[in-house]
């Protein structure tokens, strides 16, 4: 503080009033922002949570309806799912495809709010202040499953963990069946 300061109350006065209203029209503005945000974000759920992500399996024996946050609200088998493959591969595709209906909607999800979360830079505002960034984790707090890799995984078009083989022939059995060889046995 100066001496000219010291010797004027009433300009210190004046110069305390006008950072204190500079200040206050910081704040309003913050509030404001805060107010505009916050009706987005209650928009944005909204509208998540009626969202739903449906996806088929590339030989449509399977369908999986997630919602969106992932969970999963409906599964569907065509009934020849239980005649072309074995209980294994169809448990596979229906696992996969659940994982990659599941990572689409969280994906979806994090990139529509990801722009909602940015908090503004406190030190541009308050001297001196810490980064509010610097608070927060900014990695999620898991990683949803990749829609691509599992795909990949479920076409083989990438390799990954073993697939499971494919299979030619449906039918399991050979021309003869262990029945007719009983008969037979007569």
């Amino acid at each position: 503080m100066s001496a000219r300061d010291e010797s004027d109350p009433a300009a210190r006065r004046r110069e305390l009033e006008n950072r204190n209203a500079a200040l206050h029209g910081q704040i309003d503005g913050m509030l404001a922002d805060l107010r505009r945000r916050t009706a987005e974000i209650q928009e944005k759920q909204a509208e998540a949570a009626q969202r739903t992500h449906q996806l088929t399996s590339e030989d449509g024996m399977v369908t999986a309806t997630v919602d969106a946050s992932g969970t999963l609200q409906k599964l569907e088998l065509s009934p020849k799912a239980f005649e072309r493959g074995t209980p294994d591969r169809l448990a596979a595709t229906i696992t996969s495809l659940i994982r990659e209906a599941t990572g689409t909607a969280q994906q979806s999800l994090q990139a529509e709010f990801a722009g909602l979360a940015e908090t503004p830079d406190l030190p541009s505002i308050v001297e001196g202040a810490p980064m509010l960034q610097d608070f927060f984790n900014s990695s999620p707090l898991f990683t949803p499953p990749d829609p691509a890799t599992e795909r990949a995984s479920r076409t083989g078009s990438e390799p990954r963990a073993a697939a499971a083989p494919e299979i030619d022939d449906y039918d399991d059995f050979d021309d003869d069946s262990f029945m007719d060889d009983r008969r037979r046995r007569r």
